[in-house]
């Protein structure tokens, strides 16, 4: 059972209630795309700056709601990021485009290839996994990739096209799969 408990007291049903049902679903998202430990915490924090502003943000429909919570989450792992940034120097992170997977033709189905994808994206920087997950996951524009993200959006469209690049073996042999199984 979630604990709605705060400082304050116990959190008001209507916000117990949006927690309980979004909360997960947060979370998995934000640990897809921070890791989990910070994943955990952006979602903590979201929840807690939602709790405290309550009182405004409770007329807001769900889907506004949720779009606080994740916008919320997605600037508290962008502030960790840049303040870890100043105390740590980069430690030669891969800016190559990559390469596909040498055994793509071997994949037989969907499942396979799926997982085939997640090892590529897992296999590049953090920034460019970040792009990935934001951009063909959860579909946002360049322009807020790019405000998320502390990055130019010239720097997001750079990631993207080799993400495309990358990932463009990967859709064709899907679609051979689909042709190979008859599904249109």
């Amino acid at each position: 059972m979630i604990d709605t408990t705060h400082e304050l007291g116990v959190a008001p049903p209507d916000f117990a209630e949006f927690y309980r049902r979004d909360a997960p679903g947060v979370q998995r998202f934000m640990c897809a795309f921070a890791g989990r430990e910070l994943g955990v915490e952006a979602t903590a924090e979201s929840f807690a700056r939602m709790l405290e502003r309550w009182a405004q943000l409770r007329r807001l429909g769900d889907a506004q709601r949720r779009a606080y919570v994740l916008t919320t989450a997605k600037n508290y792992v962008r502030r960790v990021a840049v303040l870890d940034a100043r105390f740590t120097a980069l430690d030669g992170e891969r800016h190559d485009v990559g390469r596909a997977d040498t055994d793509l033709d071997l994949v037989a189905d969907s499942t396979g290839l799926v997982q085939a994808v997640r090892r590529v994206i897992d296999g590049q920087p953090a920034r460019r996994r970040q792009v990935a997950l934001l951009f063909f996951l959860h579909d946002d524009s360049t322009a807020d990739i790019a405000r998320v993200l502390d990055m130019s959006e010239s720097t997001v469209r750079s990631h993207v096209s080799a993400l495309r690049k990358l990932l463009q073996p990967y859709v064709q042999r899907f679609q051979q799969i689909v042709e190979a199984s008859g599904d249109d």
